[in-house]
């Protein structure tokens, strides 16, 4: 083994060296401690204190959710560095207070794997910070979440109108299942704005769907301005931005009011795993919340730990 060298024995040029001085050596100065207000007010006079910048999407995808630390949210509180997988179907409440309090919603808690998940909840939590979403479901495919959306936002007589290149389960569902229930559908260019307007401005619409980048062609859908125009005849947008991803595009962000993923794909990001997602305000998800619990799309909480495990990374991937 090389012997170690001293610092003495090390030939670095003179400014260098002094840079090396033992922290007792009377070379450093003694520097009195200036509170951090202090500091701020002697640097910035009276100017006003820079804003708190947003964390990451890549700094909000590894922390956003996590309940570590003893005390540190409630009874979900772990000392475990990486999520949980809760696997547990059923939780217990401590006495009637405890549920009565639960079912008034002046407690959280969590009642049945059904209904909800600690494991989930994490990573809902994460999505909603990623979409820059009020809130976000998570369900057992796209697909379900495609479903979900439709059948809660979309009632019997109702209109959607969404792309011919739009991905064609959905378009398949939309065109051929949702006739069946009373609801009409239309299939537009997305180049063709004008074509949006006409049917805007003739029907009755209900919601406007579209992904964005399309499944397979890769078309862009301007959202802002499909937005603005929906929103003027009282329609609501649900862009499918999968193949975009939280980091590269929040379709909330705008205009649109709802957004939905195949998780399986960039989210997860290791061809393991099958999930969908749905993010927008509270008061839209908890309709497809209500939606979702008929159709029983519950994803598993094994499912949902490797869907954080692929958040974390997803930066680095797309």
């Amino acid at each position: 083994m090389a012997p170690s060298t001293s610092l003495g024995k090390i030939s670095l040029p003179r400014q260098q060296r002094g840079l090396l001085q033992p922290l007792n050596s009377p070379k450093h100065k003694s520097v009195a401690a200036t509170p951090p207000a202090g500091l701020l007010q002697e640097l910035l006079g009276d100017a006003q204190p820079p804003k708190p910048r947003r964390a990451s999407d890549e700094t909000l995808a590894v922390h956003v959710g996590e309940k570590l630390g003893k005390g540190a949210g409630g009874e979900d509180a772990t000392d475990s560095i990486t999520t949980p997988i809760v696997s547990g179907t059923t939780h217990w409440f401590k006495n009637s207070e405890d549920l009565i309090a639960f079912k008034e919603g002046r407690r959280h808690s969590h009642e049945y794997g059904w209904y909800s998940n600690p494991s989930v909840k994490v990573l809902e939590d994460k999505i909603s910070a990623l979409e820059r979403a009020e809130a976000t479901l998570v369900t057992s495919s796209g697909m379900n979440a495609i479903v979900a959306t439709l059948l809660a936002l979309v009632p019997p007589g109702g209109h959607v109108v969404t792309t011919t290149d739009c991905y064609s389960e959905a378009r398949a569902f939309i065109s051929d299942r949702l006739s069946k229930m009373g609801i009409k559908s239309t299939l537009i260019d997305l180049d063709d704005m004008e074509s949006l307007k006409a049917v805007l401005d003739q029907n009755d619409v209900t919601l406007f769907y579209a992904d964005s980048p399309t499944n397979p062609l890769l078309k862009c859908v301007d959202i802002k301005l499909v937005a603005e125009l929906c929103h003027q005849k009282g329609a609501l947008v649900c862009i499918d931005s999968t193949l975009a991803s939280p980091i590269n595009q929040k379709p909330l962000t705008l205009g649109a009011d709802i957004v939905v993923h195949s998780a399986t794909k960039y989210m997860a990001g290791h061809h393991d795993v099958i999930a969908g997602c749905v993010s927008g305000s509270e008061a839209l998800i908890s309709k497809i919340r209500a939606w979702h619990h008929d159709l029983g799309g519950a994803i598993s909480p094994n499912a949902a730990y490797m869907i954080i495990r692929g958040l974390k990374t997803m930066a680095l991937r797309v």
